[in-house]
């Protein structure tokens, strides 16, 4: 169950992808209420029982543990919005025999509630993330994608005279889809990361320690990557060789200045963590992982 939409949601497709090429028998849900579903009003809970039959999302707790004693089997959720959703985690945890998160600082919250929750990290799918062929038109040193919210504009403003661009909901040149959002990634001096709620201007308790699914996407792209230090980076970058971590706004513009002058150190960064990336980073060693536990 997730998101099927190439243009906007290529995760969930990439993730049905990988769990078939592991051998497992695959059955799409669209999370969403969309096409004919939205005409005909069909709830989630109501389609996920029609594909179960033939053979979450926001699916409400009391609504898994019906399905569950209906279908029986094991029921997981990669749940993708802690450390920003607290509630519907806390909510939903206890429901499932096993609760993955990217955030491990969750992990402890979630299992006080109930859960039986498992640290999760984000992947890549690096057959579609990478560098276009011929040379890059370098559309910015410095280059952001992601939503804009009051926290991200006040961090990319201490940058901007760098010569900063931003891509994504709410910034003035929009967002950006399939092939020319990794060409925005791909065609930038920099990749500048900077994770909700980082810095003086943000939420302390919704920071969390996870590595949001940039980190690997700039990573598989072969672009260099100037990110704020979450804690759980380190468990997959190697800092200074892999990718550069900054833990202020002070130190942002330092080490972009730095990255920016250094053009040797740009290509080795780039090189090493799209190898790191590809050797330990797609959704298929995800899924490795998640089936492992849930299966053991």
């Amino acid at each position: 169950m997730a998101a099927f939409n190439r243009r906007y949601h290529r995760s969930g497709s990439a993730l049905a992808e990988a769990l078939a090429s592991l051998g497992c028998e695959v059955r799409r849900c669209e999370e969403r209420r969309r096409g004919w579903n939205s005409i005909f009003g069909r709830p989630l809970v109501a389609r996920l029982a029609a594909r179960l039959r033939r053979q979450a999302a926001n699916v409400d707790p009391s609504d898994v543990g019906e399905l569950k004693r209906r279908f029986g089997g094991r029921w997981v959720n990669w749940f993708p919005d802690d450390p920003h959703d607290h509630e519907t985690s806390t909510r939903l945890a206890p429901v499932y025999d096993a609760f993955f998160t990217h955030d491990s600082a969750s992990l402890p919250r979630l299992r006080a509630a109930g859960g039986r929750p498992h640290y999760l990290a984000f992947g890549c799918d690096p057959a579609y993330l990478r560098a276009p062929p011929g040379d890059p038109r370098r559309i910015a040193p410095l280059v952001f994608v992601g939503s804009r919210d009051v926290v991200r504009e006040r961090v990319a403003r201490e940058v901007q005279e760098l010569g900063l661009a931003t891509w994504g909901p709410g910034w003035p040149r929009g967002p950006v889809y399939g092939e020319a959002f990794v060409r925005a990634l791909a065609d930038a001096a920099v990749g500048v990361n900077i994770h909700q709620q980082f810095g003086p201007w943000g939420d302390p308790s919704r920071y969390g320690t996870g590595a949001n699914m940039r980190v690997f996407e700039l990573a598989a792209v072969g672009t260099p990557q100037l990110s704020d230090a979450k804690a759980d980076i380190v468990r997959h970058f190697v800092p200074g060789r892999e990718i550069v971590l900054y833990a202020s706004v002070e130190e942002l513009r330092a080490r972009a200045r730095e990255l920016l002058a250094d053009e040797p150190t740009r290509r080795s960064l780039a090189a090493a963590a799209r190898e790191r990336a590809l050797r330990e980073h797609t959704w298929r060693h995800r899924l490795e992982e998640l089936l492992t536990v849930t299966l053991s």
